[in-house]
């Protein structure tokens, strides 16, 4: 191999992972290296032939980082990321497909449109990374599909719900802050089990997550009276109730050991929040009320709180979510 051959880092590994016979020019054009010898050498033998295709279908295609004025991937009526099929009219104007009718009533000289394959080519085909990234999401996503990816990144920022706490972070590593720093209890769940858990006091709070893919899950006290009100959210950015993005329901009860005849149980679909407003309080989403009787039992049993969470299809959680985030402190911390 060439002393002049160099390792390429691309967008796609973010690791500095080497290119395989990548040569970059000092103009920034990423050639190809000259396979003319393994082939010769395949050519050889029939197993060295399929090894030379199996290394070469492997090969990724060389990635470069541009930058480019964002006017030039929006469509000129929507003003909107293009998506293919793309069209052009006679006077130049790029638009998707689905936005010929309403620019022919805004630009005289659209009679008449043309398709842009090449253009549709690099649509299909530009990425950027994902605008969490400094929360830990990792992906490069199709620029016209970047909308779609925010509203589901499982990196989407959130707030820490303790009011006098500044953590603005991805769902994962709030988990991680509020185990080390504000001491809740975090227990990792299996959906469709049930879960016992320790009642919370009213100034308590536990993390739960799900085993299988990360969600995090809050479970949060308050009181009501002379009872306990017990809430359960789910972690997740404002565009949770994006399709595709899995959504959950759960059921909450409370038992004491021995005293049967006393239980108090709740069914609901489970709310999403970024926790901009702080705690879900009772008043804002589902919550259970656990009364004095099983808080305080005859017995000196100590309540058991059980947590069972299931997934839904996205139909079902599209008729049936609540929203649970309460007024925003966004603002104010923007201030």
């Amino acid at each position: 191999m060439s002393e002049q051959q160099k390792r390429v880092s691309t967008p796609e590994n973010g690791h500095g992972g080497k290119r395989p016979r990548g040569v970059t020019t000092p103009d920034g054009v990423v050639k190809q290296e000259q396979r003319g010898q393994e082939q010769a050498e395949a050519s050889q033998g029939g197993e060295g032939e399929g090894a030379v295709v199996a290394v070469v279908q492997a090969m990724e295609e060389p990635q470069m980082n541009i930058r480019i004025p964002v006017a030039r991937l929006h469509c000129h009526a929507c003003l909107l990321p293009l998506k293919p099929p793309i069209f052009k009219c006679e006077a130049g104007h790029v638009v998707c497909s689905t936005c010929r009718g309403g620019h022919g009533q805004a630009c005289a000289r659209a009679a008449t449109y043309a398709a842009c394959a090449e253009l549709d080519d690099v649509v299909r085909k530009a990425k950027v990374p994902c605008a969490y990234s400094e929360y830990g999401c990792t992906s490069w996503v199709v620029y016209h599909e970047a909308a779609d990816h925010h509203r589901s990144c499982p990196c989407g920022p959130c707030f820490c719900p303790d009011h006098d706490c500044e953590l603005f972070t991805s769902p994962a590593r709030l988990a991680e802050h509020l185990g080390t720093h504000h001491a809740w209890p975090v227990t990792k769940i299996a959906y469709g089990k049930p879960c016992k858990l320790a009642v919370p006091g009213p100034q308590g709070g536990q993390v739960l997550l799900g085993e299988t893919d990360g969600c995090v899950f809050l479970v949060s006290p308050c009181t009501l009276g002379a009872a306990t009100a017990v809430s359960l959210v789910c972690v997740r950015t404002s565009g949770d109730a994006a399709a595709g993005v899995p959504q959950f329901r759960c059921k909450l009860w409370v038992e004491v050991k021995g005293n049967k005849e006393n239980l108090v149980l709740v069914t609901s679909m489970v709310a999403s929040s970024d926790l901009s407003g702080g705690f879900v309080a009772a008043n804002q989403g589902m919550f259970m009320a656990v009364p004095p009787e099983l808080l305080h039992d005859e017995s000196g049993e100590a309540p058991a709180l059980m947590v069972r969470i299931d997934r839904v299809t996205a139909a079902l959680a599209a008729a049936r979510s609540p929203s649970a985030t309460p007024p925003s402190r966004l603002a104010k911390r923007l201030q």
